[in-house]
């Protein structure tokens, strides 16, 4: 099955989420309308707000919900302050609960979509249905504007130059620096771009949400966080490297960055920051990684992936085992806290919901959450559009390849606004 397409339905309802996994065994949630909404903005200056979320997913037994949380929500755990503005005023947490949820595998012809909330006879359903089996022709048309970096080379550099004073001072030993991109795009236009980025990176946990003025357009390839039967998963990527224009070439960068100290070094504090999170709440003795410094290959790039596991009890919710992991330590650095403290002070702005999450909660309590990146941030109300792009930079770490790895990052985005 193709992309579905939605056109139709983000113009008539103001609440639409899909998650879109093409791959081999991946799975697809379509959400459309909403039934309860919790959102929350502003500044938040204490740990309600994963509480509140534990509590509205909870409040209807048997019932999806779906929603984006910001990177910003470090605060109300971490105990962080900061002035930063939040430049394009999305809310930090945005969840709510659609009239009707389909679920579907793509890549699966003998597994029809299967309505897994709402009433299946009801239009909007019929409309989902329909928008998953004969999508048609999903283009749009196409926007062409500019994505502006917030910095130029020489303070990207600067900047780079601030994070290795701050390592050899044994502040960090790894901080995930981002810029910011900043355009313009027509509030009807957000779907489109979600169609025109997705036809280039085909990332396995791409994303649209759209909540009010608040579009979410994600190309995203890593997963911060997965509970599945007791089992907790995450799967930090550290390490990139751009595809070759053949498979030979394809080759030889897949081996190189294999073999590369700089990039297996940022891997493996960033697996060593995620054990220590999971093992505030994980069984005791359960904490395994599972595969390490693991090569991936996506449509644009190759990145190096780790993944541990863990068990954690029935008893133990959303709430505490976002509290002991948020954010998704590949976004930060490491020591998290002092990385998180540092990046305040060296970007200047709120991330926003950029390296946030977005993802589902089941109605056993399971959930599965994305890590905000290679995305589009879009405020209908405003039509501005902010993306961020980023990398670890380390001891080892040069300025001139930690600047391309930006531009690298960002090249899909660029052409999605740019209409290329």
């Amino acid at each position: 099955m193709s992309l579905p397409n939605l056109a139709s339905l983000c113009a008539e309802l103001s609440h639409v989420v899909l998650l879109y996994d093409k791959g081999e065994k991946g799975t697809c949630f379509l959400g459309l309308g909403a039934k309860r909404i919790l959102e929350i903005g502003g500044k938040i200056s204490n740990v309600k707000a994963f509480q509140a979320l534990e509590e509205f997913s909870k409040r209807e037994e048997g019932k999806y919900t779906f929603g984006a949380l910001s990177y910003d929500l470090k605060n109300s755990i971490h105990n962080l302050k900061t002035s930063n503005p939040n430049t394009l005023g999305l809310p930090d947490l945005c969840w709510w609960q659609p009239k009707v949820v389909i679920k579907w595998h793509p890549s699966n012809k003998e597994f029809a979509p299967e309505i897994l909330q709402g009433d299946s006879e009801s239009e909007l359903a019929i409309k989902g249905l329909d928008a998953i089996k004969n999508p048609g022709n999903n283009e749009g048309c196409k926007v062409r504007s500019e994505l502006v970096w917030a910095w130029d080379k020489d303070t990207y550099i600067e900047k780079f130059n601030n994070v290795k004073n701050l390592i050899q001072a044994g502040d960090v030993y790894e901080l995930n620096l981002c810029q910011t991109l900043r355009g313009k795009a027509p509030s009807t236009s957000s779907w489109s771009l979600f169609t025109q980025l997705y036809s280039k990176t085909r990332a396995p946990f791409s994303a649209y949400l759209q909540a009010g003025k608040t579009r979410i357009i994600s190309g995203s390839p890593e997963r911060f966080l997965k509970r599945e039967r007791g089992k907790l998963i995450s799967e930090p990527i550290k390490g990139t490297i751009a595809r070759g224009p053949n498979e030979a070439e394809d080759l030889k960068l897949i081996e190189e960055l294999r073999s590369s100290e700089k990039e297996r070094a940022e891997n493996i504090m960033i697996a060593d920051l995620v054990r220590n999170d999971l093992s505030r709440v994980a069984k005791r003795g359960t904490v395994e990684v599972d595969d390490l410094c693991g090569i991936h290959t996506f449509e644009t790039v190759h990145q190096m992936i780790t993944r541990i596991t863990c068990e954690v009890d029935d008893n133990v919710g959303i709430s505490d085992i976002l509290k002991a992991t948020y954010p998704m330590g590949s976004m930060t650095g490491a020591p998290k806290l002092s990385a998180m403290e540092n990046i305040d002070l060296l970007e200047e702005k709120g991330r926003g919901v950029y390296s946030g999450s977005i993802g589902y909660i089941s109605p056993t309590g399971d959930f599965d959450l994305n890590v905000l990146i290679r995305s589009l941030f879009h405020n209908a109300d405003t039509e501005k559009i902010e993306a961020s792009v980023g990398g670890a930079i380390t001891a080892l770490s040069n300025a001139e390849d930690e600047y391309k790895e930006c531009k690298l990052k960002a090249e899909a985005l660029r052409k999605t606004l740019q209409g290329e």
